[in-house]
């Protein structure tokens, strides 16, 4: 875990001791601690709004996480979130891609610093069509930088090759290199199939809970950092653009399930919308050219 991401974590553990403390529950054993536990992962904004949903998710991980290591070192006796679950709220879908625009401010700015890769890594595999499990199981020996081309592995074990323009060659040969620096530094064995991509540690060594949440905030910072802050746009917004990129090239709803991995043409025309394709559709295949 980076310190950023270990600051978050301890800034919202300290945040649940304290609200468990202003409701005078001590935490200790005897403490009806699942109770306290669900109310802080509903519990309402500062300013009284309703936590988002992946606000509770995030409180319920960082909380899960804390309490498996107070009982690995004997602080705790059991789990208090065992039997908590945050459940998605269904409603219509709402896509939301970037434009064309601001796809490429992403792509250019979306970095931390001058010296961040893994920013630009996780954004490349993204527009490539990659999930947030294909971003976090990409590793070194997926890239062929001599061919200019990208793996991705589906969850059901199927392989998918993406093409990869000039701009997305050179983020991830400077991922590459980057990463060889940093094992290097820390002794550990430089194997391609084992060296993450677009992650800072292989996916086993996280908690399964922190895995999706991580691929989102690496998303989500290198929006902010690219400046995009329109309304509507997320994480998901990324994938969203390489969906409807395609679609307005080729018109083809089967090219954009390959694109994104998926069985289902029904689910690959989710991630479409109309209002994106009219407005944008004719500058994508105007810059395209001919051939594209």
């Amino acid at each position: 875990m980076t310190a950023g991401s270990a600051a978050r974590y301890s800034r919202v553990f300290e945040s649940f001791t304290r609200y468990a403390a202003a409701r005078g529950v001590p935490l200790g054993p005897a403490a009806p601690l699942p109770g306290i536990c669900r109310d802080f992962v509903n519990a309402a904004l500062p300013g009284r709004a309703a936590p988002s949903l992946s606000t509770q998710r995030f409180r319920l991980t960082v909380v899960r996480d804390a309490f498996c290591v107070l009982r690995q070192a004997g602080v705790a006796l059991s789990d208090p979130t065992a039997g908590l679950r945050v459940e998605w709220r269904v409603g219509p879908p709402v896509v939301c891609p970037l434009t064309p625009a601001e796809a490429q401010r992403l792509r250019v700015a979306g970095r931390a610093g001058v010296t961040d890769t893994l920013r630009p890594a996780v954004v490349t595999v993204a527009l490539a069509g990659g999930s947030h499990r294909e971003i976090s199981e990409a590793v070194v020996a997926d890239v062929e930088i001599d061919r200019a081309r990208l793996r991705l592995r589906g969850p059901s074990g199927g392989e998918r090759w993406r093409a990869l323009d000039s701009t997305g060659v050179a983020t991830l040969r400077a991922r590459i290199a980057a990463q060889r620096l940093v094992w290097r530094r820390l002794s550990r064995v430089r194997d391609p199939l084992v060296v993450p991509l677009a992650m800072y540690r292989p996916v086993p060594e996280y908690p399964a809970s922190s895995i999706a949440p991580t691929v989102s905030m690496n998303l989500s910072r290198a929006l902010h950092r690219a400046g995009i802050t329109r309304a509507g746009v997320r994480p998901r917004s990324v994938r969203e653009y390489a969906a409807n990129n395609t679609y307005a090239l080729t018109g083809r709803v089967e090219d954009v399930a390959q694109l994104l991995g998926l069985a289902s043409l029904d689910t690959a025309a989710g991630f479409l919308d109309e209002d994106w394709q009219d407005r944008w559709g004719p500058i994508v295949r105007l810059d395209a050219g001919p051939d594209g």
